[in-house]
């Protein structure tokens, strides 16, 4: 996918702002709160229809407006236009408008553009807890799959009616005794598919992170990366018939501690990702330097999978990650992204630094932005 256009109302501090975009390298430079995260918040919301920002969403409305819109156009690799506009107000639900018709959920939104974003905000991924980490895979593979996005949605539901009814129970499973072995198994048949699909891609990506981490560390070490689902333990082979057994068995085992404290004590809503280097937990044991490498290898093993997974390129957005990488990092990423052909939005307060990164014979357009207003872009 490329993106042709970018436009912005009552966004943050952009009253209203049009970015016309290079197919290559659209920098945004300007110093710190002069709305150049805006532009990729709104990339990120037309194309998952939420900010790759952990913020609320009523944060992006600007003071004083009574609604704010974000719109896009851009063309599908195969040359199909598309567009979408996500409009919102104080109070009001979002109303998502897309080339696949209007007035559509945020369910059908989730891959038809997809996105691939770094900014300092996802140190969490090696840094925090399982649920950053599920997170990050789960993103991925919404955008990579229409189906496994269906089955996170389905999982979702299932898991909250599930926990209703434990609720429900005060603490005696005499009361909810059939409707809970319903419940039951719609809950291990879902949870089992997720923990299969999650399997899957782990063993895919984890060569790629790999690879991609001897290229930014300079094969200085060995990473790794294991799926580590709950109930389970680490497991290498994903067997739909085995899951589901495991799964049975732990619902039966938790069911009276479950009924106890009204809530679901198993599933893939407890899974972890496992990362690994030279045979040590990253958590634990790696340096900054060593954090930030493997979340640039992970980021960049994610473009790859959302090329295989969806045929079509992703844009890949980097908020202000260049004020965190040091050169040698930041001409890799650089590198790595535009021989994957990919059209890519960088933030940052030194633009002419970050175009000098970038290889002859690529398209670049630099946008210095103010206090939400972006001047005609320098192109090359």
């Amino acid at each position: 996918m490329i993106i042709r256009s970018v436009t912005l109302d009552n966004v943050r501090n952009h009253a209203h702002t049009v970015v016309p975009c290079t197919s290559g390298v659209n920098i945004l430079t300007g110093p710190n709160g002069a709305g150049k995260t805006s532009v990729l918040e709104a990339i990120s919301m037309c194309a998952m229809a939420r900010s790759f920002v952990p913020v609320p969403e009523s944060s992006l409305l600007r003071k004083g407006a009574s609604a704010c819109a974000m719109r896009l156009q851009a063309k599908r690799d195969s040359d199909v236009p598309y567009h979408v506009t996500i409009s919102f107000g104080e109070g009001s639900r979002k109303r998502i408008d897309t080339a696949l018709g209007d007035g559509v959920t945020a369910r059908d939104l989730i891959g038809e553009l997809a996105v691939v974003a770094l900014s300092p905000d996802h140190k969490s991924i090696t840094l925090g807890g399982p649920a950053d980490r599920r997170s990050f895979l789960d993103g991925l593979l919404a955008q990579a799959s229409h189906r496994y996005r269906d089955l996170l949605y389905d999982h979702r539901r299932i898991l909250k009616q599930r926990n209703a009814l434990l609720a429900d129970a005060e603490g005696q499973v005499s009361r909810v005794a059939g409707i809970l072995e319903s419940w039951t198994e719609q809950f291990v048949d879902v949870s089992a598919q997720l923990v299969v699909r999650r399997s899957e891609a782990i063993m895919q990506l984890a060569p790629v992170v790999a690879e991609s981490y001897a290229g930014v560390s300079a094969n200085a070490e060995r990473v790794d990366v294991r799926y580590e689902p709950d109930v389970l333990g680490p497991i290498t082979d994903a067997d739909y018939g085995a899951v589901v057994s495991a799964m049975a068995a732990a619902a039966r085992k938790l069911c009276d501690a479950e009924v106890r404290r009204g809530q679901t004590l198993f599933g893939p809503q407890k899974d972890d990702v496992g990362f690994f280097i030279d045979g040590r937990p990253v958590r634990e044991t790696a340096s900054q330097g060593q954090h930030k490498s493997l979340l640039v290898a992970l980021k960049l093993a994610e473009c790859h999978r959302l090329v295989d997974g969806t045929g079509e390129r992703p844009v890949v957005l980097l908020d202000d990650v260049f004020a965190e990488l040091d050169k040698a990092r930041c001409a890799h990423v650089m590198r790595l992204v535009l021989a994957m052909n990919m059209q890519c939005f960088v933030t940052t307060t030194e633009g002419p630094t970050i175009a000098c990164m970038v290889p002859e014979g690529v398209d670049i357009a630099m946008f210095d932005v103010d206090n939400g207003t972006i001047a005609d872009p320098i192109s090359r």
